[in-house]
């Protein structure tokens, strides 16, 4: 619901990020962003990156899923 407010560049960036997370984790992408997120040793900017990220992986998991078994 929220990416109707996002800019349009940083929901393409988030896409080509997310895309990647899943093409070389697979189904673990929301669990290895998860964990980014939570990494003490980052900033808090670079956590609440990695949560946001982490939260539209989850979102979408069935799409990237769908994209990788179509590749």
């Amino acid at each position: 619901m929220f990416t109707l407010f996002e800019a349009n560049h940083r929901r393409a960036r988030d896409d080509q990020d997310i895309g990647y997370f899943f093409d070389k984790y697979g189904v673990d992408a929301p669990t290895i962003l998860s964990e980014r997120a939570e990494d003490s040793s980052l900033s808090s900017r670079d956590r609440r990156h990695w949560r946001r990220l982490a939260r539209k992986a989850r979102g979408q998991r069935s799409k990237w899923m769908e994209r990788l078994t179509n590749s």
